[in-house]
């Protein structure tokens, strides 16, 4: 049995990681699927958003299988870390937007690849956390750097000083994700929003992200000049066209990614 599951339903990728019995924990096999997966992604026409999420309703991800981690050499353990730091690059980096969907535990380096991604979706019974520092680490996956850029760097450092588990209400309250659900509708509510996300302009949406990952860090005026030098270019596209006609004939309007 695949440790990540992969399916693709009208231009979805669905990703699930499929170690329910061990709270979807990410072995290295589980690293290297991901990665791959989320490479091949960027270039395939055919896939226009990926949704990652866990197998079961106990956890989206528990971080880091500490049972194979912790035989590991000091070098082996640095080597799995750049594999997490690899995939979450990857997902950051994407052309494609990824959508988390979180149900259950959202732990360590779960939490690093929900924090790569652009759109994090909840359940009620959501809990959150990044154990490390009780552990006498701390994130090393990307955590400390993309949850200070989220939350801000008052609130990402006492939380992860804290080690606490957040709620899904603290999680929504704090910005770390953009919507909670009850737990029975996060399969119909990812899914509706993987649609809707599907439905979009490709070139617009990956501009989109684009703008957005690397004006962040950028002083006002060059993030403005940054943003102009993605956006102008969809004024010529088709997909522009057929939009300002689609509204022009109130229809929905058919994009074909040019």
């Amino acid at each position: 049995m695949s440790e990540v599951l992969v399916n693709r339903d009208e231009g979805v990728l669905w990703l699930t990681l499929n170690r329910p019995e061990a709270l979807n924990a990410l072995t290295n096999a589980c690293l290297d699927l991901l990665t791959e997966q989320i490479h091949q992604a960027a270039t395939d026409s055919q896939t226009l958003v990926v949704v990652l999420k866990g197998q079961g309703p106990k956890a989206f991800c528990s971080g880091i299988d500490l049972a194979e981690r912790g035989p590991m050499s000091a070098q082996d353990k640095g080597r799995q870390s750049r594999r997490v730091v690899d995939l979450v690059r990857a997902i950051h980096c994407s052309p494609k937007p990824v959508v988390a969907s979180i149900g259950g535990w959202c732990l360590g380096a779960g939490l690093e690849l929900a924090l790569a991604c652009d759109v994090r979706l909840a359940a009620e019974l959501a809990r959150f956390g990044f154990p490390e520092m009780k552990l006498g680490a701390y994130p090393g996956g990307g955590g400390a750097v993309l949850l200070q850029r989220i939350v801000g760097p008052a609130q990402a450092m006492e939380w992860l000083l804290s080690g606490r588990h957040l709620t899904s209400a603290e999680a929504l309250a704090m910005g770390l994700v953009s919507r909670v659900t009850p737990s029975a509708d996060l399969a119909a509510v990812t899914a509706e929003t993987a649609k809707v996300i599907a439905s979009l302009a490709p070139l617009a949406v990956a501009a989109l992200k684009e703008s957005m990952r690397i004006t962040a860090s950028l002083p006002i005026a060059e993030a403005l000049e940054a943003d102009q030098a993605l956006r102008r270019p969809l004024d010529a596209t088709l997909d522009y066209a057929e939009g300002l006609r689609a509204h022009r004939e109130k229809r929905s309007a058919v994009f074909i990614g040019a």
